[in-house]
């Protein structure tokens, strides 16, 4: 038996999926947060620049939670990573469903944020956190 709940196979696949796609959805909103900060800049419209900036406010704050949470996956692992991942994963969901029932953008895009959400999400509950030895502490097995 591992010493770890995160020894297993099916739970390092789980972290690599998250890896992989926590790296891809970090990358798809710096592409969002540069296209605002393009539009904002391009645009002279006081009413339009104060949405653009909200935008790029909502983004930039997704952007640093989502790279604490890549950061702490790709470090740690530790459990706080699977939470924080199953609550964006969520909200990913929710946008997929937005894109898809408003009709913004295309179909696919919509599809492909769902499908990313539910397997970011399966992944997150499959991931195992590691667990970490506390110093001073006798080890789990005592």
């Amino acid at each position: 038996m591992t010493p770890s709940p995160s020894g297993n196979a099916r739970s390092a696949v789980a972290w690599l999926v998250l890896d992989v796609l926590l790296v891809l959805e970090a990358l798809l909103l710096a592409w969002v947060l540069l296209i605002a900060v393009l539009a904002t800049f391009g645009s002279g419209a006081s009413v339009i620049l104060v949405q653009n900036v909200s935008l790029i406010a909502m983004a930039a704050l997704s952007l640093l939670w989502l790279v604490i949470t890549l950061v702490g996956a790709l470090r740690t692992r530790a459990s706080w990573v699977r939470g924080s991942a199953l609550t964006i994963h969520v909200l990913l969901f929710a946008a997929g469903t937005g894109c898809l029932q408003l009709g913004i953008g295309p179909w696919q895009f919509g599809f492909a944020l769902v499908a990313a959400a539910l397997a970011g999400f399966f992944a997150a509950i499959l991931a195992r956190p590691t667990l970490q030895e506390i110093p001073g502490e006798g080890s789990a097995a005592e």
